[in-house]
């Protein structure tokens, strides 16, 4: 795919920054749902996060060299490395990537991963303390257990995701545990639970993003 683009080297870098990302994102994530004291990870998680910070550095040089994320110029799966290379990387990296798309989004819709704003956006609202608007982005409890930060105008978050491609709201599933240990996956999305994070909930999410 890359090789239709505009820029087929820029995209395979990006691309393979973001196999680098996951590969990582998802051992952490498996020692983290196994560890009951989560300060045991502060020295990992710090290592971790150098490198996302690294790996946004190098997206943000081959935003430079590309002049825009459009489809037409990276493709689509390395339009999707930089929505997901920002957000794991800072608050400043992601609404940085959000303004890009929208701008690419209001010029050509056909043109952008359109797909990725709403978790964009959901992120930099959650960030600052708001009600998210897609519901893209579920948090866990102490107990490990998920619940939705709370979305503004909950029973029109539905007709706003399928207005960019998204499918009705449904459970997270989690790549770095069992499908086994998500008992929640088989519970009607009915029965979930919506509410504002706590400050230590925020913290545990937010420290090294904001």
């Amino acid at each position: 795919m890359a090789n239709s683009v505009l820029f087929p080297k820029q995209s395979e870098v990006l691309i393979q920054l973001l196999e680098e990302d996951q590969k990582e994102w998802k051992q952490f994530s498996r020692k983290y749902f196994k560890t009951p004291d989560k300060t045991d990870l502060k020295g990992e998680r710090t290592s971790l996060h150098q490198r996302v910070k690294a790996r946004a550095e190098k997206m943000r040089e081959v935003m430079s060299e590309i002049g825009e994320p459009s489809l037409s110029n990276i493709g689509k799966e390395a339009s999707i490395a930089i929505s997901v290379l920002a957000s794991h990387s800072s608050l400043a990296d992601t609404e940085y990537v959000l303004k890009e798309f929208n701008q690419l989004f209001d010029k050509k819709r056909i043109d952008v991963h359109f797909e990725s704003i709403p978790s964009l956006t959901d992120l930099v609202l959650l960030a600052k303390r708001k009600s998210q608007l897609f519901g893209t982005i579920w948090f866990f409890d102490k107990d490990m257990h998920p619940f939705l930060p709370t979305v503004k105008d909950f029973k029109s978050v539905n007709k706003r995701r399928s207005d960019y491609g998204l499918e009705p709201l449904r459970w997270p599933k989690s790549l770095a545990i069992p499908e086994s240990q998500q008992p929640w996956l088989k519970k009607p999305i009915s029965e979930l639970e919506m509410r504002f994070p706590t400050s230590e909930e925020y913290d545990e999410n937010f420290k090294d993003f904001v």
